[in-house]
């Protein structure tokens, strides 16, 4: 099968492609970089920017299947720091891949969007119920980074309605794992006090935690979300479906987590004035376990023993900041 993944050089992609490769896909990458923590196992790899609509169409000519997962994206730093680029960007990219996947007469596409598509008014206390996917009107997503999910939602439902174009939409939820951005604005909660964590010399220390450690997420290892969007992509859904963990953890608890795993004594230094996001943010499982006979799998403590210890082994080599720009994809 004739694979494409975009994104192909960010967190989830370097995974994606891994997973591709084994299950027999012939897979072309496609990214404005190459991974960074690990070589990637593509068959070809595209440097193209797809902002530009023709480097979109040679992305994915001749393809049978395309996972669409490039995205400017990252941590709730990033999403405040650059709401209008990030909109933009995303925008363009989005625009361009689906218009090149129908022009091309891809197969099947699958659209990476967000739990970040979700109204903040589901969301605004610590056990908010787990998000369900009929539950996104009236809209009111998480900044400018889910009004583009959201509005790529739109798009890729009127594609299939005027031209009959197989897209699938996954849900992704707060995914986590080995060779994500740990450090700067771009990096995600879990990724970013796992490096705090492995920052902290000798066996105690303390570091910033953003909010004040009572809100709420279900954090999803990267391997289970790789394998539900290869399983979406086998599928007859034509609906968005959440590819994400049930199992909630407050910050002030993930941080003890993250102790415990590095055997450290840590003392959080809770900063109430930083962006926190939804105060509750938990995935609802019940239609992927219908359509897909399956739901992500991996523990929390599971994944982050995985996580934590290749950050700390990376974060021992690596000086502050050296070759982290961020992920390419959600």
């Amino acid at each position: 099968m004739r694979t494409v993944v975009t994104g192909a050089g960010g967190f989830i992609g370097s995974h994606l492609v891994r997973l591709l490769k084994r299950r027999g896909c012939h897979v072309r990458g496609v990214d404005v970089r190459l991974p960074e923590f690990a070589e990637s196992h593509a068959d070809e790899f595209v440097l193209s920017d797809l902002r530009d609509p023709a480097a979109a169409e040679r992305a994915v000519f001749r393809a049978d299947l395309v996972f669409a997962l490039a995205a400017n994206m990252g941590g709730i730093g990033w999403t405040h720091a650059a709401p209008a680029e990030i909109l933009r960007d995303n925008l363009l990219i989005s625009t361009n891949t689906v218009e090149a996947c129908r022009r091309a007469g891809v197969g099947t596409t699958v659209y990476a969007s967000s739990a970040c598509v979700y109204p903040g008014y589901l969301q605004r206390h610590p056990q908010a119920p787990p998000l369900r996917e009929d539950r996104v009107f009236p809209a009111e997503p998480d900044m400018e980074y889910g009004w583009e999910k959201l509005t790529t939602e739109i798009l890729c439902a009127g594609y299939r309605k005027a031209y009959g174009t197989d897209i699938k939409i996954a849900r992704l939820h707060a995914i986590y794992g080995p060779w994500g951005t740990y450090e700067g604005l771009r990096a995600k909660s879990l990724a970013m006090l796992c490096g705090k964590v492995a920052r902290i010399p000798g066996g105690a220390g303390e570091i910033e935690v953003w909010g004040d450690g009572t809100q709420t997420r279900s954090y999803c290892y990267v391997d289970d979300c790789v394998e539900g969007l290869w399983r979406l992509a086998r599928s007859d859904v034509d609906t968005p479906v959440n590819l994400g963990s049930e199992e909630r953890v407050s910050i002030g608890e993930l941080v003890d987590r993250i102790a415990a795993v590095a055997g450290k004594t840590v003392t959080p230094r809770y900063a109430a004035d930083r962006p926190v996001g939804p105060r509750g943010r938990s995935s609802d499982n019940t239609l992927c376990r219908r359509v897909l006979g399956w739901e992500p799998g991996t523990s929390l403590d599971d994944g982050l023993r995985r996580t934590y210890r290749w950050i700390e082994r990376w974060a021992a080599t690596h000086a502050p900041g050296t070759g982290l720009t961020g992920g390419a994809d959600d």
